[in-house]
């Protein structure tokens, strides 16, 4: 393997992580792991802005004047500065490498694709708020939208068609998904890692796509009850966060504070969405009033009524009519202002076109 001075040390710009993990995002995860497995001496930026890095995309590597985001261009780079994990394998597994990094992207990605950034709920309680916690402002207001229309526009296009409707699209690809998940379980069987006792590049994609599928908490994750019940892929997670990833004794200490205080508190999910939901009907009860309110201006009614309680303020002493008229005998007959040239009616309408 290449040594690396000092002044010649790689940079790696990834998204930030959560529950456990060193990032969220498929791609900085495979990265991360790869750099792990081959002794890579990156100094790693974690980081919610794409816009930090040299190439304003994350996952990002550079090394002096290049700057690689792809993680195929990532990891040729890797291998040209004779840094790597995949040296030792014969030709049919570099073959097998090739094979299953195909099938990873045709058949797992769409669905996690879909996970994350078209399932509606999914997306307004959980990955746009996430999003908007770790982004700085103004990002957080566009670029999480930016995002979601890239990955529908990525599934539709590729998993879609013209007599396929969007149902259809999501059953297709969550099957094609579990199919993947199985096959991949398949071929690590009981092995350490998909070629033997050590880790190569296929590890390290595996890792980046199943991580977020186990460890993120989503409302809504098929994949994550299916991917459960193949054990040989949890341990392979699990067994790189913990060898490759283990979390400092501060993140531990943070850890079980958290759960501590959770577990004093009683709470759970239900006790902490409860709020939200309360205030947000509340706020939907305020919006619909305003609404009706604002029509009501609009529209002229609440005007007229007002005009008929000007005209019996602006004249408390009128006399009844006393005409000998069943009809009109008990109805209070308005102001004659024919005389005097003065209409309110007119006088209000007229204010109103000022």
């Amino acid at each position: 393997m290449a040594k690396v001075n000092d002044g010649d040390k790689m940079e790696l710009h990834v998204w930030k992580g959560d529950w456990g993990l060193p990032s969220i995002d498929p791609n900085s995860l495979s990265v991360l792991a790869y750099c792990k497995f081959s002794g890579v001496p990156v100094d790693v930026k974690v980081t919610g802005n794409p816009y930090r890095s040299p190439t304003g995309e994350l996952p990002s590597l550079r090394h002096n004047d290049v700057s690689e985001t792809d993680v195929n261009t990532i990891f040729t780079y890797l291998r040209k500065q004779n840094w790597g994990s995949d040296f030792e394998l014969s030709a049919k597994q570099s073959a097998d490498v090739l094979a299953f990094s195909a099938m990873l992207e045709e058949k797992l990605l769409p669905a996690l694709l879909h996970l994350w950034w078209i399932d509606g709920k999914t997306y307004v309680d959980f990955t746009r708020p996430w999003y908007n916690k770790i982004m700085p402002f103004p990002l957080n207001f566009f670029l999480p939208g930016r995002k979601q229309k890239a990955a529908s526009l990525r599934v539709f296009l590729t998993k879609g068609g013209e007599n396929i409707n969007n149902s259809d699209v999501e059953a297709k690809i969550y099957k094609e998904a579990k199919e993947c998940l199985n096959l991949l379980s398949y071929k690590l069987a009981d092995k350490e890692y998909m070629f033997g006792q050590q880790p190569s590049s296929l590890d390290a994609l595996v890792f980046g796509y199943l991580a977020p599928i186990l460890k993120a908490p989503l409302p809504s994750n098929q994949l994550q009850n299916h991917l459960r019940q193949c054990d040989n892929l949890c341990n392979l997670v699990n067994k790189i966060l913990l060898r490759f990833f283990p979390l400092s004794k501060a993140e531990i200490e943070e850890k079980q504070k958290k759960e501590e205080e959770a577990r004093k508190a009683g709470v759970t999910p239900e006790d902490t969405e409860f709020p939200h939901k309360r205030r947000n009907m509340v706020l939907a009860a305020i919006f619909a009033g305003t609404a009706m309110v604002g029509y009501a201006f609009m529209s002229g009614l609440i005007q007229l009524r007002m005009a008929d309680f000007q005209q019996q303020e602006e004249f408390p002493g009128q006399q009844k009519n006393t005409n000998n008229s069943a009809d009109s005998s008990n109805s209070p007959k308005p102001p004659d202002f024919s005389a005097s040239g003065f209409d309110p009616m007119f006088e209000e309408r007229s204010n109103e076109g000022e």
